[in-house]
């Protein structure tokens, strides 16, 4: 124990990490590789935070590992693409230094720390090709699979995700490649459990777990900090409480805050997404800690979006289902699949709904006249053609629906009254839809047109991969929610060292913010997967980097 400024501390650390996800466990192994004595405190009783349950890809835009493979890039180009993405939010500086730091920090952790990376080849961006800037290809990279038997006891103390092996057990690289005629997924699955490789955000986290153990990281679970200490401007540790009580911990050089976003505090989601309703895959400890023990420093949460620009997708209730103990459980959806359309309570498509960048911001649309969302509620409508070939997650394909997910009816009018849509408005755009399934083009909505959304949920053997008809009964209609992932529209406002910033943009000495944690003043409203995972990675890494350095 030691005493400063009358304090008493029962533990000293150099580096504290609070949240053991990408950004919290940057943090602790770079710091520890530097030399210094670093600590990983997490809420949850298993490690690695929703990065864990995530796809685990990065975007850093141009580098090392898409240049070795011959993948030709600029910087230009992608600051030209991250720009229109922004739409005006994004802080140039801040802006700037994430792709010059990014390609620096991958080269780290990839040489460096000793966590192998491979591009995902043949994934574009999600606005290629109609945004300037945007890439076919080389701008995604991920882990290679990760062997489970290193993390030795540590093995069963590394999240992998509830939702089923899929999002644990095979990569991005193995499902652009099944598109392409490739192995399935299901035999990669398979051959990944047989050989105990973790893969995607899982494979991610053990990783870096794997190398935090290296260095000497220590890691306290089941572990909340409920307050950071401050003195004389500075914050100088924190105060933890798990089962045997509260402690006082120092950190002489710096705590990071890096707890992702705040899905379960209903609260923030309503205020900061104006979502008055809305489900999480999340994990149930992704509360806004961060907020909460920012607030008694004078630290206000940013948003830096535009209004249609939520990173809150669409998905679904799996009413039967529960995930850590809780129900009902939500999934995520990827719209586009053939055989289906989203539709508003009028039975009208309203979107592009094979990329839902724009089934998000068309369902958040406010009308002025109506004074409401004018495509909200709205359903997705398959019929068992799609069931018999894709299933709806838990549910495999060719399996009935569980309790609860969905109205099934016999026809489409029946359908439409149980749902409570329009029948005549469904009838009609079912009728229109299954004409332009035959030729193969979307003249209402471009359905099919992008090449992210029919890589990710199309079927490469039609002559539009986003396009069958609706047409095999019995019909299904499945009302949506709107599911977080732990990428929220506000968080702390940093400088280009990951420092947090007072409401008066002072700098909170010895305290920054990593990862989903952090207000997007790099990015501003856009959002393309990977950002996530790299803004993690790269603020973590940044901030190691600056309380080490001072």
């Amino acid at each position: 124990m030691s005493a400063i400024n009358g304090a008493t501390w029962d533990e000293e650390y150099d580096a504290i990490s609070v949240g053991s996800g990408i950004g919290g466990l940057s943090t602790a192994v770079t710091a520890a590789e530097c030399g210094v004595k670093a600590l990983v405190i997490e809420k949850f009783d298993l490690l690695g935070g929703v990065s864990a349950l995530s796809s685990g890809q990065l975007w850093p835009g141009p580098n090392h590992i898409a240049e070795a493979a011959g993948i030709p890039d600029s910087a230009q180009k992608a600051k030209e693409y991250i720009d229109h993405l922004g739409q005006g939010h994004a802080c140039p500086k801040i802006r700037d230094q994430y792709f010059t730091r990014s390609t620096e920090c991958l080269k780290y952790f990839d040489a460096r720390i000793g966590v192998p990376m491979m591009v995902i080849r043949g994934l574009p961006d999600y606005y290629y090709p109609e945004v300037a800037g945007s890439a076919p290809e080389g701008r995604y990279v991920e882990v290679i699979p990760f062997p489970a038997a290193k993390l030795g006891e540590y093995k069963n103390k590394v999240l992998t995700s509830p939702y089923g092996a899929y999002y644990s057990y095979s990569t991005s690289t193995e499902w652009v490649e099944m598109q392409q005629g490739g192995e399935s997924i299901g035999s990669c699955i398979q051959r990944h459990l047989a050989n105990d490789e973790r893969c995607a955000g899982a494979g991610m986290a053990a990783a870096l777990v794997y190398a935090a153990l290296q260095r000497k990281v220590e890691f306290r679970t089941s572990t909340e900090v409920v307050e950071l200490v401050a003195e004389d401007s500075r914050v100088t540790g924190v105060i933890v409480r798990d089962s045997s009580g509260t402690r006082r911990i120092r950190a002489r050089l710096g705590v990071v805050l890096a707890t992702g976003g705040y899905d379960w505090n209903r609260r923030f989601v309503s205020s900061f997404d104006a979502l008055p309703v809305a489900g999480s895959m999340a994990l149930p400890t992704v509360t806004g800690d961060h907020i909460l023990l920012c607030s008694k420093l004078g630290v206000i949460p940013m948003p830096s979006r535009a209004p249609g620009q939520s990173p809150i997708f669409v998905g679904y209730k799996v009413p039967t289902e529960k995930i850590y103990g809780r129900g009902p459980a939500y999934r995520l959806l990827v719209p586009g699949r053939p055989h289906s359309i989203i539709v508003n309570s009028k039975g009208k498509r309203f979107s592009n709904d094979s990329f839902y960048p724009d089934v998000v911001a068309k369902v958040s649309r406010f009308d002025g006249q109506e004074d409401g969302l004018v495509n909200w509620p709205a359903w997705i409508v398959f019929d068992q053609s799609m069931l018999n070939q894709r299933g709806m997650p838990p549910v495999l394909p060719g399996q009935p629906l569980l309790e609860g997910m969905a109205i099934k009816a016999d026809t489409l009018t029946e359908l439409a009254v149980k749902a409570q849509i329009d029948p005549e408005g469904l009838e009609t755009t079912v009728e229109r839809f299954n004409k332009m399934c035959s030729n193969g083009v979307d003249e209402d909505f471009k359905r099919g047109s992008n090449p992210w959304g029919r890589l990710m949920a199309g079927d490469p053997k039609l002559k539009n991969p986003n396009m069958a008809p609706i047409s095999q009964a019995p019909f299904y209609a499945m009302r949506l929610e709107r599911v977080t992932m732990g990428v929220p529209t506000a968080g702390l406002p940093i400088d280009g060292d990951g420092r947090v910033e007072n409401s008066a943009g002072d700098i909170v000495s010895g305290l920054y913010a990593a990862g989903n944690s952090a207000a997007w003043g790099d990015w501003g409203g856009g959002f393309n997967s990977g950002i996530a995972g790299m803004r993690g990675l790269l603020y973590g890494y940044l901030a190691a980097l600056h309380m080490t350095a001072t």
